[in-house]
């Protein structure tokens, strides 16, 4: 599980390096792709994430959790893709 969730940190662009890590810290995900699809301006991000703590909640319901632990980041984006499961 341990390989699935990390990724060279080093590939990462800062704004991804924060999302992935916010999102590790309280979802400890099972699989997690962070990345910036805005060409690297940091404008917008395609999420995949899959974490236990989505267990018996609704896509909205896992959404609106991914979109409250990024309140502060998001309101700098313009767009976001995200795909949510539980394992």
């Amino acid at each position: 599980m341990f390989a699935r969730v990390t990724r060279r940190l080093l590939s990462f662009t800062p704004e991804e390096k924060l999302v992935y890590n916010k999102l590790s810290k309280e979802l400890n995900p099972s699989k997690i792709k962070v990345q910036d699809v805005s060409g690297g301006c940091g404008s917008m991000f395609a999420i995949d994430i899959t974490s236990d703590n989505f267990k018996g909640l609704s896509m909205v319901k896992q959404h609106k959790l991914v979109n409250r632990i990024l309140q502060d980041d998001i309101k700098r984006w313009h767009g976001l893709q995200l795909r949510t499961r539980s394992d």
